[in-house]
């Protein structure tokens, strides 16, 4: 039995879900979107690019060539949806570019970074389809600098935004004047570098931001002194985590009044709220990478993990590279807890005084605890997780 039999037996939602699911480029070379099943592609709102589609196709062309054809491609595959209709079918867009480069840097690798720069850009600020986007997921290689400005972000209905491996870019001396984020709900960094006056721009434009999540985001410092490049407003934000986020000095305020759930793994920063955690908080979770500290830095890390006592559930982890003097602060430490019924410690024991006083007339729960040693080598490449 033919493949084409065998796609033309299955039922228009199995199908549809096999087509959202397929690039674009190779879903036109195997025929899904031929005439039979055009009508039902165009109703899916999923637009698939991915360059690796083109690696044996334009195998004969450089990068600079490939670059050029996947963008080719890619307008195209807009433009048609922008003729299908009059409206913006285009729901989601995941635009994957990983270039079959052998790692050497030389100016073919320059012009296609430029091409894949100029082309993303084009792509979603001048492709009528792209403006109804409400999912955006963005790859690229981390390693080849690719850019994308900030103001060229679709904003009218987009919900979620994903970006990964991008250098998000705006004018030098102001923040970027954006249009709202009416809607967006999520959003995702990963192995980016942005401003911090950039990333509260989009922040402060999203009145319903629920989830943020940095993963080995680079913020660096606002050009000007008179811009305010230490505290990040989150008003709505519920969901906060941040993995292996650096680049800020001075230290960083987090205005999050909403938070309900929280994690962090990296090296202990100077982090603060601004105000405190909310003593309603439903879960923490605390990762820290610690090798020698100074008293004061210790001090730090143990003020920082009491300002989550108010959490239901709180998880604080310690590399077994943490060093003794970390248990000094520890003595006599008292960590008030009032709603606390799940409390687990990872790392080198030491002695301190967990208190859980429940509010006046809520109930006593039962209280569970977790205390083990120091991390093992495959425990301590686990990441926390929120969503």
């Amino acid at each position: 039995m033919s493949g084409r039999d065998r796609l033309s037996r299955l039922p228009d939602p199995v199908l549809l879900q096999v087509l959202t699911h397929a690039p674009a480029k190779e879903a036109a070379c195997t025929g899904a979107l031929s005439r039979p099943w055009r009508s039902l592609w165009l109703s899916s709102g999923v637009l698939n690019l991915d360059s690796r589609s083109y690696v044996h196709r334009a195998g004969h062309l450089c990068d600079d060539g490939r670059s050029l054809i996947f963008i080719r491609d890619a307008k195209a595959a807009l433009c048609s949806l922008a003729a299908a209709d009059g409206e913006n079918s285009l729901k989601k867009l995941t635009f994957t570019y990983l270039p079959p480069g052998n790692g050497q840097r030389d100016e073919y690798m320059y012009c296609s970074q430029r091409h894949i720069d100029d082309g993303l850009d084009a792509l979603l600020t001048a492709a009528p389809a792209a403006r109804g986007l409400e999912e955006l997921h963005v790859y690229v290689s981390p390693r080849d600098y690719y850019s994308l400005r900030v103001a060229a972000l679709p904003s009218d209905a987009l919900r979620a935004l994903h970006l990964d491996g991008l250098c998000l870019t705006s004018p030098l001396h102001s923040p970027p004047a954006l249009a709202p984020f009416a809607l967006l709900e999520t959003l995702r960094l990963c192995r980016c570098a942005v401003r911090l006056t950039d990333l509260a721009a989009i922040v402060d434009s999203a009145p319903l931001l629920a989830a943020l999540e940095l993963d080995r985001v680079h913020l660096s410092a606002a050009p000007s002194p008179d811009i305010d490049q230490r505290r990040l407003r989150c008003p709505r934000v519920t969901a906060l985590s941040l993995c292996n986020v650096g680049g800020w000095y001075g230290g960083l305020q987090l205005d999050v009044p909403s938070l309900r759930r929280f994690a962090y793994r990296g090296f202990l920063q100077h982090i603060s709220f601004v105000p405190p955690p909310p003593a309603n908080m439903a879960r923490a979770d605390l990762h820290f990478d610690l090798e020698y500290l100074p008293d004061e830095a210790c001090q730090v890390f143990w003020h920082f993990v009491g300002g989550f006592g108010g959490a239901e559930v709180l998880n604080v982890n310690t590399s077994r590279h943490s060093l003794a003097n970390l248990g000094g602060w520890c003595r006599g430490l008292e960590l008030d807890a009032p709603s606390l019924w799940h409390f687990a410690y990872r790392g080198i024991l030491w002695p301190f005084t967990l208190v859980s006083r429940p509010p006046a007339g809520v109930e006593q729960v039962g209280l569970h605890f977790l205390i083990t040693g120091p991390f093992s080598d495959r425990s301590k490449e686990e990441a926390c997780q929120l969503f």
